[in-house]
């Protein structure tokens, strides 16, 4: 009998980050989760400090669940995050 495996709850606040910014990169660029915005921007933080050092993540995205929205960042040098503008999708 197989054991069953449950993964994670993912908490409203889902954080992606990755090097290019293709529209496939999907579930592979999960990084994290947060219950609040706080706190999801305090992961973010942490998060493009540390790519500074290893992985080089150039963007981050913190999308909201439950509102079904998400602000986009750019990773610059020393790990700081800077908002994107909002790109509306073509109809």
């Amino acid at each position: 009998m197989e054991s069953e495996v449950k993964a994670p709850a993912v908490n409203r606040f889902a954080i992606f980050a990755g090097r290019v910014h293709l529209m496939n990169g999907g579930a592979r660029n999960f990084r994290d989760s947060a219950p609040t915005k706080q706190a999801a921007m305090e992961l973010a933080v942490k998060i493009a400090k540390k790519s500074q050092e290893s992985q080089f993540f150039s963007w981050l995205q913190i999308v909201d669940r439950a509102k079904e929205k998400y602000t986009e960042y750019s990773i610059l040098r020393g790990g700081i995050l800077k908002e994107r503008e909002k790109q509306e999708c073509p109809e």
